[in-house]
C-alpha cells in the first residue's frame, strides 16, 4: 500500500491478520508516522537533555534540550519539571522557581517540586517556605533521608534544636 503525506510517501505492507484489533493497532501505527517522528524527537531531546544535565559544564545545552522538548510538548508535566530543574542546575533561578511553582500547582503529588523548591527557599535563607515544602515532601515520600535531614538542618538553624533531632 503506497500513501502520500506531507513528507512525502510511504509504502507500507500490509499483512493477512487473524485478530481486528491487531489490524487496528496496525493502522493507527502505520498512518502516524508524524506522530512517530515527533514522539523520536522528543526521546532525542529529553535524553540529550538528561545527558548534559549530569555534566556541570553543559548545564547551557541541557537548558537547551529541555527547551526543544518543552516546545514539542508544551502542555507536558515532565517536560515542564525537567526545564524547570534544568534552570534550576544552570543558575536560572528565577525562571526556575517559578516553573517549578506552575509544575506543583498542575501536580501536587510530584515530590520533586516540593524538594527542589525546598532546597531552593533553604539557601535563600526563607526557612519557613523551606519547611512548608519539605514538610510536603516528606509525606509525599515519608522515608526520604535527605528531606528529614535538610528538615532537620533547618529546624537547627531556626533555633529549634528539639525539632532538629527529631528530623536527624
Amino acid at each position: 500500500l503506497r500513501v502520500g503525506c506531507a513528507s512525502g510517501s510511504m509504502t507500507f505492507r500490509i499483512l493477512p491478520l487473524a485478530i481486528c484489533a491487531t489490524t487496528c493497532l496496525l493502522a493507527i501505527y502505520s498512518f502516524a508516522p508524524a506522530s512517530r517522528a515527533a514522539d523520536e524527537q522528543l526521546i532525542r531531546h529529553r535524553n540529550l537533555g538528561k545527558a548534559f544535565y549530569e555534566n556541570p559544564t553543559t548545564q547551557a545545552e541541557a537548558v537547551a534540550e529541555f527547551k526543544k522538548a518543552l516546545a514539542l510538548k508544551p502542555n507536558s508535566i515532565q517536560e515542564q519539571l525537567n526545564y524547570a530543574l534544568a534552570l534550576l542546575r544552570a543558575a536560572k533561578t528565577q525562571e526556575a522557581v517559578a516553573l517549578l511553582q506552575q509544575v506543583q500547582k498542575r501536580a501536587p503529588q510530584l515530590p520533586h517540586t516540593w524538594f527542589n523548591l525546598g532546597i531552593h527557599y533553604k539557601k535563600e535563607g526563607e526557612f519557613d517556605k523551606a519547611l512548608e515544602q519539605l514538610q510536603q515532601m516528606a509525606r509525599l515520600v515519608p522515608n526520604e533521608a535527605i528531606t528529614h535531614y535538610n528538615l532537620g538542618v533547618i529546624h537547627k538553624l531556626q533555633g529549634n534544636v528539639g525539632d532538629a533531632q527529631i528530623e536527624f
